[in-house]
């Protein structure tokens, strides 16, 4: 039950849905109250409103004989004229001459509206007064015809004015309520529909992720009539997915290479010991060593392959080069090879992995004492942007440098120890640090290049 819910909240639908009901509701309350604060006026300055426009209605209504005096109010709105009829203790209006005097009116024998006790005052605009028992609205507007003044008096009881504003009130909150349920109804069915049909091509996206397997790694979701919102992920998860693929590709090259390098030598050290009597411990000891320093190699390249092995920190690589010479002087004595070692002064600290960049600069000098001649010197340069290693061996063909860095790849002088792995760790420990490793023929032997900043 608690994982339906879940799955509730989170659902696209119900989330619109609720925030379509809310804002409705909040839209309701305020509505009410609006109308709640304006019926809860003071009656008397809002009904004055009313007043004027009664009076602007007779006005317009009001016709007058030969002589200009109001003859009678003609046009006054069916829905309208029966309240003077009906209600005359509660609506009343009057056509007074300057004096007072009573020229129409919605009463017989009619005197004209005016406070107990006062007379006619064509100044006093509203006011309030009493008649019948009853609690009177009276508004007086001026009317000219030609050079005479007229006076309209429109008046309306308290209670009735109460009564038609309840009413107006209840009805409005009535129809308020009754609108939002209406509207969730169709607003529901609405965005169950939409929100079906829109989301359909969310919907054969996730079925084709579903089919995606590590057999079947070449399908991208559709694209096709994606709503936008969704258009960056889906296409962020086909990236992926090319990366992922790309990435299952050369793992697979890689294992298909590691199986060919290591078949060789188990075969030959397997002959050897199968042949009785005739197997060279020497020669056994040395493919041993062999296989050994092949599957190092691969660890070192797996490891070297995965960004999250590297831990970055302040290098000086002055000093991790005088750690690579003091590391491989016993080979280059071997070798009779002499490693030259020039550091420019103010080199700043590198943002690396000290055991990475070891890793690489010991590859690429053991790599060149072992293509040094004898008494050949290998020279280590390092300024603040690159690192070169230089030997005075034959040097690279040009058809040979465009392979150098590739897997298992051995030049026609290749060493038999070797498994062609060291120089492609180098370039995956160059790509982890952002720097760019290249390599070149000079005229005496081959260099390789480290920059660190491109």
């Amino acid at each position: 039950m608690r994982f339906a819910i879940s799955r509730s909240a989170r659902s696209l639908a119900v989330q619109l849905l609720c925030t379509y009901v809310a804002a409705l509701i909040l839209t309701v309350c305020i509505i009410a109250a609006v109308i709640w604060s304006s019926s809860s006026q003071d009656v008397a300055v809002s009904t004055q409103g009313l007043l004027r426009k009664a009076a602007d209605l007779i006005h317009r209504g009001l016709r007058f004989d030969a002589a200009g005096r109001p003859r009678e109010v003609v046009s006054i709105p069916s829905d309208f004229s029966w309240v003077f009829g009906d209600f005359a203790t509660d609506a009343k209006y009057r056509i007074l001459d300057p004096s007072g005097g009573v020229i129409l009116s919605s009463e017989a024998d009619a005197v004209a509206l005016v406070p107990a006790g006062q007379l006619f005052d064509p100044a006093l605009r509203s006011y309030t007064l009493v008649s019948g028992g009853q609690t009177l609205f009276v508004r007086t507007e001026p009317t000219v015809r030609g050079a005479q003044t007229y006076y309209i008096q429109v008046a309306i009881s308290k209670r009735l004015t109460s009564f038609v504003r309840a009413l107006q009130a209840r009805t409005r909150l009535s129809a308020m309520w009754r609108f939002p349920l209406g509207s969730v109804l169709l607003v529901s069915i609405a965005v169950y529909f939409t929100l079906h049909r829109v989301l359909k091509p969310l919907r054969e996206a996730s079925a084709v992720a579903a089919r995606i397997d590590a057999h079947n790694m070449s399908k991208r979701l559709p694209t096709r009539n994606l709503p936008i919102e969704f258009l960056p992920l889906v296409e962020a998860f086909n990236l992926t997915l090319d990366r992922l693929e790309q990435g299952y590709g050369v793992q697979r090259a890689f294992l298909a290479g590691a199986a060919h390098e290591l078949k060789t030598p188990l075969a030959l050290i397997r002959a050897q010991i199968d042949m009785d009597g005739t197997s060279d411990r020497e020669v056994l000891l040395q493919d041993i060593d062999r296989v050994a320093r092949q599957v190092n190699q691969l660890l070192h390249l797996a490891e070297a392959s995965e960004s999250q092995n590297y831990l970055f920190e302040s290098v000086d690589v002055a000093a991790v080069v005088e750690d690579v010479a003091d590391h491989l002087r016993r080979l280059a004595e071997r070798r009779e090879a002499y490693v030259d070692i020039h550091c420019a002064p103010g080199i700043p600290a590198l943002q690396a992995d000290r055991g990475a960049l070891f890793m690489l600069l010991k590859n690429l000098v053991e790599n060149a004492i072992q293509h040094s001649p004898v008494g050949g010197t290998v020279a280590l340069t390092v300024d603040t942007e690159h690192l070169c290693v230089g030997d005075e061996g034959p040097g690279i063909g040009a058809d040979e440098l465009p392979k150098l860095f590739k897997r298992f790849w051995r030049g026609p002088m290749r060493r038999n120890e070797g498994a062609g792995l060291g120089l492609s760790i180098c370039a995956e420990i160059a790509a982890a640090h952002n720097w760019e490793i290249s390599a070149r023929s000079s005229g005496r032997g081959a260099q390789f290049i480290l920059s660190f900043r491109h």
